[in-house]
């Protein structure tokens, strides 16, 4: 395939949370525009083919991403506005710097019409993979591809995989972080949101409400499977409802503060948000939801446990200097799971 061939969105479809992860710097840019004008060879990149023939892609955004950027026909996932790159001076070819397609701006110098006819003619070379209907291989096939790739976080490329094996599931999720909330017992900041912590923090409280951790996993493999495994067992709604309500109750009773660490806490407890209060109580309280619903007062019940929660030396413990996360991660979601149980 020639570079100004995948422009035809008919053909190849970058899925909007894929194309959220294209990061590179405008220096990496650029020395990759210069290594397709000297000649170098470019690693090929990986599609799914759908049943309608077009490609679906999973390896090799950033690539396939600089190209169209800077040919001035790849479109924001958010505004929907074209998205335009300059060049910087690179080492080979230091005459590219300010270059851009086509000039529309002061101190903008087209790039020669020669050279775009080179750009264009050059061939990326794609490995086409058969998209398969098993959620699972899906998830599994793009894990595999882009694991330790040039990713921001985590979260970002366990995103992609979500949407890759439920986009519905997926899509409600980040309809419920949203939720004023949430936002606000998760103490979430812009920041915090645009790096996807806001998502991760809602995968976290799912998955911990219905799986059990696995020991011997890593905790961001145990999550990258298990949410997979909710989303196809589940139904969206049950889910939704359960957590949903653990964070509702929270709020109402607490307000901003329901995971912080009160006044009257141990000494050894920092008054700040940590995991511990998602594990501990967020999870164990949605996991005793229809339980608590038949105290005779749920919110004094809740009121009162979340309260002396803080006071427990287990809870002290969770954060001990040098525990690992996922011995901390054992301990908080058993202790919150039982301490929560009105029948313990």
């Amino acid at each position: 395939m020639k570079a100004a061939e995948p422009a035809e969105p008919a053909e190849l479809n970058i899925i909007p949370d894929f194309q959220r992860l294209f990061r590179w710097s405008d220096d990496r840019k650029s020395n990759f525009v210069e290594s397709i004008l000297i000649g170098i060879p470019i690693p090929p990149a990986f599609a799914f083919e759908r049943e309608s023939g077009a490609w679906e892609l999973i390896d090799g955004l950033q690539r396939i991403s600089t190209v169209l950027e800077f040919m001035g026909i790849l479109k924001d996932p958010d505004s929907g506005q074209q998205r335009r790159s300059k060049l910087l001076k690179t080492k080979y070819l230091p005459s590219l710097e300010g270059v851009v397609w086509e000039a529309h701006e002061e101190g903008e110098q087209t790039l020669d019409k020669a050279l775009q006819l080179f750009f264009r003619r050059h061939r990326f070379d794609f490995q086409i993979l058969k998209h398969p209907s098993d959620p699972k291989t899906k998830y599994d096939l793009f894990q595999r591809l882009n694991r330790g790739g040039a990713y921001a976080n985590e979260q970002e490329v366990r995103t992609c995989s979500m949407v890759l094996a439920n986009t519905d599931f997926t899509n409600r999720l980040r309809n419920f972080v949203t939720r004023q909330d949430f936002k606000e017992i998760f103490q979430v900041t812009e920041e915090q949101r645009r790096n996807q912590k806001d998502l991760e923090y809602a995968v976290r409280l799912v998955v911990h409400t219905f799986k059990e951790f696995q020991r011997g996993k890593d905790v961001q493999e145990f999550l990258d499977q298990a949410i997979l495994e909710v989303m196809a067992e589940r139904d969206v709604d049950a889910v939704l409802g359960k957590v949903g309500w653990a964070v509702e109750i929270l709020y109402r009773l607490f307000g901003d503060k329901a995971l912080i660490p009160p006044e009257e806490r141990l000494d050894k407890i920092a008054p700040r948000f940590s995991l511990r209060a998602l594990e501990g109580i967020a999870v164990g309280l949605a996991r005793n939801k229809d339980a608590i619903l038949a105290n005779e007062n749920p919110d004094q019940f809740v009121r009162e446990k979340v309260g002396r929660f803080w006071m427990q030396p287990q809870v002290a413990d969770m954060s001990a200097p040098g525990l690992r996360g996922t011995v901390r991660l054992q301990r908080s979601v058993a202790f919150g799971s039982q301490w929560f149980n009105r029948n313990a």
